[in-house]
């Protein structure tokens, strides 16, 4: 194992060239710490000393308010497929907002897009929308508890499938809860048998991301995502596909990727083309539980669920969305994938650079493990990562997580190339490697 040791002053230094760079949006951090907690309104993102302040973002780009340009890497949190201010998004929106934003029917957008999900998406027969992923994540639970009859879930450590109290089990040490959710380690099939085993006519369903991205981005094992979902299947129980941030690896999604057959797949982020948006798919006799001729129906409510605004950025969004553009994405991030490790192997920096597709971690170790089989921890050398990367025009996750959209290409990538490898450099020379 190699030790990365950051010197004393290493991230005073990388501090006050970002401070330099970013008065403005410090100036306006402080201004936003008198209104919301620490200034911001959601948990991601957030670093030392202080987030950047966004004023436009045009392609691959992001703008701040001092008028520095960052290759955006992150986009929104992997909501924004084809980056920032996609023309033909913003022309149909155009075209679409003098109508309105929303009804209580529905529309004629909104049934053309749900008509696409389903023909494009193999796994998809029915579909119901949501804002969000953390609001379809929430539905796939109460389908599932309805359909089944059961009430618990069974999840992986650490797996993140949106802000709901169930299913943020596992993360933040939380632990289990008897009766409700039970966890096992991502990417340990046994674990998760076993847990079926004693729990199973206990449990309404399992609920994976294909590829972990919390914390550290998580390849699965080969075969692990089809032993659980035939372990779910032997015991009754659904499987459960949370697809919100990795639709992206294929055409037809991950299911497609992986070769699953999930029972649900929930779906938000980039799916409403930049504005907020989730979809719940699966089995049409599964989700004809929330059908209101039914008995009982299960109900769901959402006054801008499938809204037109939304329904329209998403279905121009997906059909721009192509098997070649997923190619070359990926494509793309291979090559930034290897210059990233070729410029380290260089330094003699130790890195890590794990994912699949156009979806990356890059994190300054080479010991990537979750400390008690749980949490991981980025480290202070991945964070200077993500700091000299800013101050070198780069906009990555704060804890090395690294996404490119259909417009990281040329220059761009060019520059997310350069950025990149002058950040390592700066880690390299601000830290003592043993």
């Amino acid at each position: 194992m190699t030790s990365v040791i950051p010197r004393a002053d290493a991230r005073a230094g990388l501090e006050e060239i970002y401070r330099r760079r970013t008065p403005r949006s410090e100036q306006a951090m402080e201004r936003a710490r008198r209104y919301m907690v620490r200034g911001i309104t959601r948990g991601w993102g957030y670093h030392r000393p202080y987030p950047i302040v966004g004023a436009r973002g045009e392609g691959p780009y992001l703008f701040d308010l001092d008028g520095n340009r960052y290759v955006d890497l992150v986009n929104n949190g992997l909501s924004l497929i084809h980056g920032h201010a996609f023309p033909p998004v913003v022309a149909a929106l155009k075209a679409a907002v003098e109508r309105g934003s929303g009804w209580l029917v529905a529309s004629e957008e909104q049934i053309d897009f749900a008509q696409l999900l389903c023909e494009r998406i193999e796994v998809f027969e029915r579909v119901r929308f949501t804002n969000s992923g953390t609001e379809s994540g929430m539905l796939a639970m109460k389908v599932a508890r309805a359909f089944t009859g059961r009430q618990a879930v069974l999840k992986a450590i650490d797996g993140f499938h949106g802000s709901f109290d169930d299913l943020e089990v596992g993360l933040y040490d939380r632990p289990e809860i008897p009766g409700r959710v039970y966890l096992a380690p991502f990417g340990d099939a046994e674990a998760f048998e076993r847990k079926l085993a004693e729990h199973g006519d206990e449990i309404a369903a399992v609920v994976l991301e294909p590829l972990m991205f919390s914390g550290l981005v998580t390849t699965a094992p080969p075969g692990f995502l089809q032993r659980v979902q035939e372990a779910a299947r032997r015991a009754g129980a659904l499987f459960v596909l949370d697809d919100c941030l990795m639709l992206r690896l294929a055409y037809g999604g991950s299911a497609e990727r992986y070769s699953l057959d999930p029972d649900l797949t929930f779906l938000g982020k980039f799916i409403g083309g930049g504005l907020p948006m989730g979809v719940l798919g699966g089995r049409s006799e599964i989700m004809e539980v929330l059908d209101p001729h039914r008995p009982e129906p299960l109900y769901h409510g959402g006054s801008f669920n499938g809204n037109l605004l939304s329904s329209v950025a998403g279905r121009v969004s997906l059909e721009h969305f192509t098997a070649e553009t997923i190619t070359a994405m990926d494509a793309r991030a291979g090559s930034l994938r290897a210059a990233l490790v070729a410029e380290a192997d260089a330094l003699g920096l130790p890195l890590s650079v794990v994912g699949d597709g156009s979806v990356l971690g890059a994190y300054v170790t080479d010991t990537l493990e979750r400390h008690d089989g749980n949490t991981f921890n980025a480290g202070e050398p991945t964070q200077l990562l993500h700091l000299a990367a800013l101050t070198h025009g780069v906009l990555m996750g704060p804890g090395g997580e690294i996404a490119l959209s259909s417009v990281t290409a040329g220059k761009a990538l060019d520059s997310a190339h350069e950025g990149l490898i002058r950040a390592l450099q700066d880690v390299s020379r601000l830290c003592t490697i043993e």
